[in-house]
């Protein structure tokens, strides 16, 4: 039963790879990664074997425990990588036994992630026989398959027990968890620069924690050799015991999981939902009861037509159950609290000299309300770059989708326009909450109508580019219901990042009377004439964001069928 399944699981695979050109250069592209990692892996292990056993007992704990928790958490980022062999596939072909759950673990463990950590978890041997540690470089190649045995029965267990591949809410659910912590990995270092100085670091504290993951059960594996080689034989018994009986443990618990997965009723976090009966007159006097789909609509028809009001009510829903919006609004948020960490970390130098000695101190920025530096408002103009760039694709996340709008005959006017008004709807209130409370932190009211007249000029700018290059240069995105991590593969990331690279600059050179007029004020502090600048900033916003929408909204009525044709041609958009 094991070999049957590796065997189908890799013929599986490579069937897979014949057929999609892009999945065979994504499989050469991660395996020339891999190996590229483990060249330096393999130098940081022999280096590490020069030094005392407790350092590498420490470190070696802490890679096993980190291992464990990666099986874990990028399944779930990447949310259907890796479904060759899901236990509900097989339902059809097999009931559930324990030659089945084992043979699907092993088959789990024979995948290129399962390859590559295994490779890793021979290095604690070849950094124990560096240190001249036989006895412990030994034990580590025995407890290496209990380790590797831990990681995948783990992964697999978390990764189909929560139903990802039935659920698309719950995919989206976890594709918007995994984004926030691949954000907090990615800035760690930067907010521990921001939070302390990297001379005053404690590493003890570093340590200790690491000591701490050490003798976590997805750790004893690793460290369990190094307390033999510091002479505690009793604590590595104990350790490599617990390192055995743990994927033992979690035997069972996969074992339900398969059983639950091929016999179980089919689940799903999905729910329905019963629309609002809304009664409207009829041509007799009476009245007649329409499905009251999309409530925005209503309210925004009162202000627009009604094509652009129905465009706009969808993008609002977008905006709140789509999880590739989501992230975009969640990196709006990360960044105005990470450059608001970034002032107040901002450490000013006082020196004072008293005889011989002179001492030096650092004094932080106070950002207690009424004594904020001025400078927290230049959040608002970045914001407002930021907000108005992100319908600059917006097209392509409408994905196949699109036809729609070509069937019905929809005026391109109404879509860039329903567009912008739905994005509008959201973040011209959250441009002047945030110049609102940069006022109240800084106690500069007075500066309040520059900053907020600069952003509302940057703002409509960006608009107005959006709405033109998501006709003219769309990119490839996700496909609708995947997760928003996985990488794209049709070769456009250079062209994307050209793309925005460019647009920056067009941003800002046509925001250069508003940003122009932003500096002169501040450099002379003529707050007073900030409310010039803010009736300026509407006007000039407002006019460039109407002329991108008439642009973008002609070269829509001439490119349906070339935008549509482009979207049908990336990887997973012609099924969406």
């Amino acid at each position: 039963m094991v070999a049957t399944l590796v065997r189908l699981r890799w013929r599986i695979t490579l069937n897979l790879l014949r057929n999609n050109i892009w999945a065979a250069i994504g499989l050469i592209l991660g395996v020339a990664t891999a190996v590229g990692a483990l060249v330096p892996l393999v130098g940081g292990a022999v280096a590490l074997g020069g030094t005392d056993a407790v350092t590498i007992t420490t470190v070696l704990g802490a890679v096993g425990a980190v291992l464990g928790i990666g099986w874990m958490v990028v399944p779930l980022l990447f949310t259907g990588a890796d479904a060759t062999l899901d236990p509900r596939a097989m339902a059809a072909w097999t009931a559930p036994s324990r030659a089945l759950t084992v043979g699907l673990a092993v088959a789990g463990a024979c995948g290129l992630p399962g390859i590559i950590t295994g490779l890793v978890l021979l290095l604690p041997a070849l950094t124990w026989a560096v240190a001249g540690q036989a006895g412990a470089a030994v034990l580590a190649l025995v407890l290496a398959p209990a380790a590797l045995a831990t990681c995948v029965l783990l992964g697999r267990s978390v990764v189909v027990g929560a139903g990802l591949s039935s659920s698309r809410r719950g995919r989206e659910l976890l594709a918007v968890l995994g984004f926030f912590a691949v954000m907090a990995i990615a800035l760690l270092p930067s907010l521990l620069n921001i939070v302390l100085d990297m001379e005053r670091l404690d590493f003890g504290g570093l340590v200790r924690i690491a000591r701490l993951l050490g003798l976590m059960p997805l750790g004893w594996a690793l460290a369990a050799p190094g307390y033999l080689a510091q002479g505690k034989a009793a604590m590595a018994v104990l350790l490599a015991v617990g390192a055995l009986a743990v994927p033992l443990a979690l035997l069972p618990l996969w074992h339900r999981v398969v059983v639950r997965g091929m016999t179980g009723p089919a689940r799903t976090r999905a729910h329905s939902r019963a629309y609002k009966d809304a009664r409207e007159p009829d041509e007799a006097g009476g009245t007649r009861g329409t499905l009251d789909v999309l409530p925005w609509q209503r309210r925004l028809a009162r202000v627009s037509s009604g094509p652009t009001a129905a465009v706009a009510a969808r993008c609002l829903r977008y905006w709140r159950t789509d999880p590739r919006y989501l992230i975009q609004v969640a990196v709006i948020i990360m960044l105005s609290l990470l450059f608001t960490g970034m002032i107040a970390a901002n450490y000013d130098t006082m020196t004072s000299t008293s005889g011989d000695v002179t001492t030096v101190t650092f004094t932080g920025v106070d950002l207690t309300p009424g004594r904020a530096p001025g400078v927290l408002f230049i959040l608002g103009p970045i914001i407002a770059l930021l907000c108005g760039w992100m319908v600059h694709d917006d097209l392509a996340f409408d994905s196949t989708a699109l036809w729609i709008h070509m069937a019905a005959g929809l005026p391109g006017r109404s879509d860039r326009l329903g567009r912008v008004l739905a994005a509008v709807t959201w973040q011209l209130p959250l441009l002047t909450a945030l110049i609102l409370i940069a006022g109240w932190f800084t106690g500069n009211w007075a500066q309040a109508p520059t900053y907020l007249g600069a952003s509302l000029g940057v703002y409509g700018v960006a608009l107005a580019w959006s709405s033109i290059t998501s006709v003219l240069l769309p990119y490839e995105t996700n496909p609708p219901g995947e997760s928003p991590m996985k990488s794209r593969t049709s070769g456009t990331a250079f062209v994307a990042a050209l793309l925005q690279t460019l647009g920056f600059f067009v941003v800002a050179t046509v925001s250069a009377p508003v940003l122009v007029s932003l500096v002169v004020v501040v450099a002379n502090k003529a707050w007073p004439w900030g409310w010039l600048l803010l009736a300026g900033g509407m006007l000039w916003g407002g006019g460039v964001a109407w002329g991108g929408v008439v642009l973008g909204g002609r070269q829509l009525d001439q490119r349906y069928v070339q935008v549509l044709a482009t979207i049908r041609s990336w990887p997973g958009h012609d099924a969406a």
